[in-house]
């Protein structure tokens, strides 16, 4: 049950949302919302701002179907529009992680698929029907895959880099019965639909703080600052309150295909915040506030540490940049912080 004071707490939030602080001439100056972004679980939030002017995230349901939804703000998803777009066929299950993305003209999302085993975890894409609807339908899944290299993979995404060449980045196993380590690849794509080359291994767990409950890399996210390529990836398992984030990158245009051209940080960037009941963070993806001006981290995380995964909710927060240019991280917030709401909503 709600305590009087989460209940006044709640009071103060709505009216100060609605309202805002005002200035002498009786404008709107500053609003604030409180975490989760969606009352119910939501696990690996991705969040995608289009420039039709609205944020979309996709989400697995009952581990065969994605559920699309679309909002015009990015801190409050309760009202937002939704429509179930794929249902994956009989003999496939166990969705994970579905990312959408605008490519070349056309919508695509990317997700994991197995047949009931997760040995069998494997990426699979989607394309979009009408390129100007992708609220719409979508085209039949597509497996992710080359000939004599086919691995268990989960948490595909695609870094457009450079011109405009194409790179899909995963998480994987070393061998077909691996288990452990999950390691990061990256591979050439001659498409948005197509793996055109073999996988280079670019990171892999060699740090305590990226071992705990397994021995894992997975999540990987692109984030590109001022001529900056960075990948953020999540580290350790997804199931215990010590889920959190580290980063790699690589710069001057260098190959991404060479793993030597990948520089790898040593320390995790975000990770539980004991003091205000934030554990697990992990999963994270990356927009900016609906006006452009400010960059937003969306991720989930766990209010009881021993909830595992049933009790992750997505979330987000503002973040900045470093003097170098690499991503500076916030602490991550617990329910009852209050946060400004990204600026131009």
């Amino acid at each position: 049950m709600w305590s009087e004071t989460k209940f006044a707490i709640l009071v103060v939030v709505v009216l100060v949302s609605v309202c805002g602080a005002k200035d002498i001439g009786g404008r709107n100056t500053t609003a604030l919302f409180q975490n989760p972004i969606w009352d119910t679980r939501w696990p690996d939030p991705y969040c995608y701002l289009h420039t039709d002017g609205y944020y979309y995230m996709p989400r697995s349901e009952n581990g065969r179907e994605i559920l699309l939804v679309r909002s015009r703000i990015l801190h409050n998803w309760r009202e937002a529009e939704s429509v179930t777009v794929y249902v994956a066929p009989p003999g496939l299950e166990n969705l994970w992680a579905p990312e959408i993305f605008y490519i070349g003209g056309n919508w695509y999302m990317y997700f994991a698929l197995d047949n009931g085993d997760n040995a069998n975890h494997r990426m699979y894409v989607v394309r979009a029907l009408n390129a100007d609807n992708p609220m719409g339908a979508w085209s039949a899944e597509r497996r992710m895959s080359m000939p004599g290299d086919d691995f268990w993979a989960i948490d595909g995404t695609v870094l457009e880099y450079g011109n405009g060449r194409l790179y899909f980045i995963w998480s994987g196993w070393p061998t077909i019965d691996a288990g452990f380590p999950q390691n990061l690849y990256i591979a050439p794509m001659s498409d948005p639909e197509t793996i055109s080359g073999p996988r280079v291994l670019i990171n892999w767990p060699s740090y305590p703080w990226q071992q705990h409950g397994a021995s894992l890399l997975e999540g990987p996210q692109i984030l590109v600052n001022a001529g900056r390529t960075f990948v953020v990836y999540s580290a350790s398992g997804s199931w215990t309150a010590d889920y959190q984030l580290g980063f790699m990158g690589i710069d001057n245009m260098a190959d991404p295909l060479i793993s030597t051209n990948w520089w790898r940080y040593d320390q995790p960037v975000f990770w539980r915040n004991d003091a205000e009941g934030v554990y697990g963070v992990g999963h994270a993806s990356f927009t900016r506030s609906i006006d452009g001006t400010e960059p937003w981290i969306v991720y989930h995380a766990m209010a009881d540490p021993d909830a595992g995964w049933d009790g992750r909710t997505a979330r987000v927060q503002k973040f900045g940049w470093n003097p170098d240019n690499s991503p500076a991280f916030p602490r991550p917030s617990g329910f009852e912080a209050l946060l400004e709401t990204p600026s131009g909503e």
